[in-house]
């Protein structure tokens, strides 16, 4: 049910992006599209006018560093392989994980090829970080998931692996997904 509009960097730079409830920044965009980075606080000024801004996974890059979000955080090499690695929800009241669908420990059942790549390592205390998991043996990795109030909107950094989840048709990827997207409605 929602419509997709695919953006260009002139789109970014110079478009209207109030006319967009929520923009998703694909997987790896900033580390191959170096006008986007360029083009962030305009993208953060719209997140705090109400807008809901979806970061994927990028792969850590200097370039990067504190400057996606509105708030200082670092993207890492921490990463969880197993696809079926437990995965601990710290607040199920948590707006991403409440609505508007309610995330039960069911949805992250069959998941493929891994859980997420490129989690947030270290970051402000301005983020909530609402799930946790790890592979076995490891420590537990609790940024794959960062969401923070910005103005009257929301940004969001997540290295949770959609970009395999989605394509998948995993029907608890496809629930979660659309409550980082509505996030804040």
């Amino acid at each position: 049910g929602f419509q997709v509009t695919l953006l260009n960097d002139d789109d970014i730079e110079r478009g209207d992006l109030a006319r967009f409830s929520a923009i998703v920044i694909g997987v790896r965009a900033y580390n191959t599209r170096p006008r986007l980075l360029a083009a962030q606080k305009r993208m953060l000024d719209w997140v705090a006018r109400g807008g809901r801004l979806v970061v994927q996974y990028q792969t850590p890059n200097a370039a990067l560093e504190n400057k996606l979000g509105p708030y200082p955080f670092r993207i890492s090499s921490d990463r969880v392989t197993v696809e079926d690695a437990p995965v601990t929800m710290h607040n199920p009241a948590q707006p991403l994980l409440a609505s508007p669908n309610r995330i039960e420990p069911g949805d992250f059942s069959g998941w493929v090829q891994e859980r997420g790549l490129s989690f947030a390592n270290p970051w402000d205390k301005a983020y909530e970080a609402p799930l946790s998991c790890e592979d076995p043996g490891e420590p537990v990795r609790y940024g794959g998931l960062l969401y923070a109030k910005h103005g009257k909107g929301v940004f969001i950094y997540s290295g949770y692996a959609w970009f395999r989840q989605l394509p998948a048709g995993v029907p608890g990827a496809w629930r979660l997904f659309a409550n980082l997207v509505s996030s804040g409605s």
